[in-house]
């Protein structure tokens, strides 16, 4: 059932569409449309710890249930307003679903296969299988949308209809999280300690958050984990700027990005092999210097189609890979009791990240938009070198080079 939550919860409609709704639906420039989703972000980082603590105390799929309905009520909103205040109001809702999702998804993923006997290395590879049917979800939800709109976007069709269309895959994404909430209800989950229940809700939300930072290990995965993933997710928007200004129609964005989850799930599949023919270090390393390399390479050779489309696969299909890897490395350094809230606090520093990022994202794409890639590729270069993981095994206890 987790699987199939995961695949519902990811039919994404909107997702390959989401620059031309800012730009061409809203009327947005690249600054306001970052200015809107740091909106999205900075509330996703107030309310990251506070759900944490909901889904440690009152159990995990309670939370993901209501994060989904909310998440999925704001896209059915968005879907259908032209407001800006409305639009933010949205945002807000949205970011409190969201934010009581995160964490207690993948806790539950973890705590569900241990409640199955796996390991800790097989853990690892459910988390990786949860990742690629969530993918699938996208890689079948994306080109409907883009076709879909793209239907609209012909000579003796309104340009009303266009971008009615578009809102339509935003209510349609809603429509679909609300369904995924029903799913999560039939999965099993350990119950809720006692012990946590009854302890206050201030002190656990501190004791979790401050764990990251008291465990060095906890730390540097959390770091690593947390910068190169709030910087790669860039690409998820940089992308469609990429093909917007590079003529490509409308109906293409969704292709390319089913293209590249496609391409991200075969490679989640091969998680295990990597992990054990080169180990965890190098495959962690390797996926994160090469799309600072590949940012890099969009700066030099801004104008080839060839060079635009390898860095789009490369850096979202990394981002894909690493991120059950690490999010297992991390569960291996917290308590069931904690869990969900020590990973809402390592969702909290990505939120940081992307927080600061995106307003200068923005401003550069308007002004400046190739130096954009460059900046983004050279930090996550230096980034790869300074918290990089060394010498981790999992399955047995953790250790790292000083």
């Amino acid at each position: 059932m987790l699987y199939l939550f995961s695949f519902i919860k990811s039919l994404h409609f909107f997702g390959s569409l989401a620059v031309p709704f800012y730009l061409q639906r809203l009327g947005f420039s690249y600054t306001q449309m970052f200015l809107m989703e740091t909106v999205f972000s900075v509330c996703l980082f107030l309310f990251e710890v506070p759900t944490g603590v909901i889904a440690d105390k009152c159990g995990r799929k309670f939370s993901i249930f209501l994060g989904c309905i909310l998440f999925g009520a704001s896209f059915i909103v968005i879907g259908f307003t032209y407001s800006t205040v409305v639009f933010i109001l949205a945002q807000i809702i949205g970011s409190l679903g969201m934010s009581m999702i995160s964490g207690a998804d993948t806790a539950l993923v973890y705590e569900n296969s241990k409640l199955r006997g796996k390991t800790d290395e097989q853990a690892a590879v459910v988390a990786s299988r949860y990742n690629a049917l969530g993918t699938a979800g996208s890689l079948i939800a994306m080109p409907l949308g883009s076709v879909f709109v793209s239907l609209f976007q012909k000579e003796g069709v309104s340009y009303s209809k266009y971008l009615q269309a578009l809102g339509t895959t935003f209510w349609a994404t809603g429509v679909a999280l609300i369904l995924s909430s029903f799913v999560i209800l039939f999965v099993k989950e350990p119950p809720v300690s006692a012990s946590v229940k009854e302890e206050s809700a201030i002190k656990h939300a501190v004791d979790g958050f401050t764990a990251i930072f008291k465990n060095r290990t906890l730390f540097t995965f959390s770091l690593n984990y947390a910068i190169i993933s709030g910087l790669t997710f860039l690409m998820f928007w940089f992308y469609q700027s990429l093909l917007l200004e590079n003529k490509f129609p409308v109906g293409v964005n969704g292709f390319i990005s089913a293209g590249f989850n496609l391409s991200g799930m075969l490679l989640l599949l091969t998680t295990g092999f990597f992990m054990k023919t080169i180990g965890i270090s190098k495959t962690l390393f390797l996926s994160s210097i090469i799309p600072g390399v590949l940012y890099v390479l969009v700066f030099v050779f801004p104008n080839s189609k060839a060079v635009i489309l390898i860095a789009i696969f490369g850096i979202t299909m990394l981002r894909f890979f690493r991120a059950p890897i690490l999010t297992t490395l991390i569960n291996t350094q917290i308590a069931n009791e904690d869990r969900a809230t020590v990973l809402s606090g390592v969702s909290m520093i990505e939120r940081i990240v992307i927080s600061i990022t995106y307003p200068l994202a923005g401003l550069l794409l308007d002004y400046a938009s190739k130096y954009t890639y460059l900046v983004v590729g050279m930090i996550i270069v230096v980034v790869s070198f300074l918290v990089r993981v060394k010498n981790v095994t999992i399955d047995k206890q953790i250790t790292m080079e000083k």
